[in-house]
């Protein structure tokens, strides 16, 4: 049955690929959009895990990932996952996305923006989990503080969740 499923899923995709490809060109769903960050070598360094958080004040904070071969190149501290290298960038916009401003660089994977109280953070992993904070909306970071010891997490395997008086992270392994 789920060789089945397989089949006609594929079938159904090949068949709308041929349909999309013959409509012509794709045109963006955005037409009038902003780019964030542009790899400066997109066949050796990647952009992974964008995420975005809107403050009470309107203000947004975006995080990426980069990795790839072509990460040692960069500037800035870069974590490590095994042999993997990895770096996350921060950015904040107070135009509604049409601007936005560079605010640091972590040595983190996976990084998601979260906040808690009055209080931003940025909770990522290099192999344990580690977390950043800004006590004013992302201008100016602490240095990255390791949760755990001795873990591996990987990908967005942890989640925060804050309730009113707990907080936890979660992880796949």
């Amino acid at each position: 049955m789920n060789s089945l499923r397989l089949c006609t899923s594929l079938s159904f995709l090949c068949v709308w690929a041929t349909w999309a490809e013959a409509q012509g060109p794709i045109c963006p769903l955005a037409q009038d959009h902003v780019v964030l960050f542009k790899s400066p070598d997109p066949a050796k360094i990647f952009c992974y895990t964008p995420a975005l958080k809107r403050l009470p004040s309107g203000r947004l904070v975006a995080t990426l990932h980069l990795g790839g071969p072509g990460i040692e190149s960069l500037p800035g501290p870069k974590g490590r996952r095994g042999k993997e290298a990895g770096q996350c960038k921060v950015f904040v916009s107070d135009d509604h996305g049409r601007t936005w401003t560079h605010r640091g660089d972590f040595p983190l994977f996976h990084a998601t923006p979260f906040q808690a109280g009055a209080s931003l953070y940025i909770l990522g992993h290099a192999g344990d989990l580690t977390i950043v904070r800004s006590a004013d909306q992302g201008q100016h970071w602490s240095e990255p503080q390791r949760l755990t010891e001795g873990q591996t997490w990987t990908g967005h395997a942890h989640t925060a969740i804050l309730s009113r008086s707990t907080r936890f992270a979660t992880s796949a392994g």
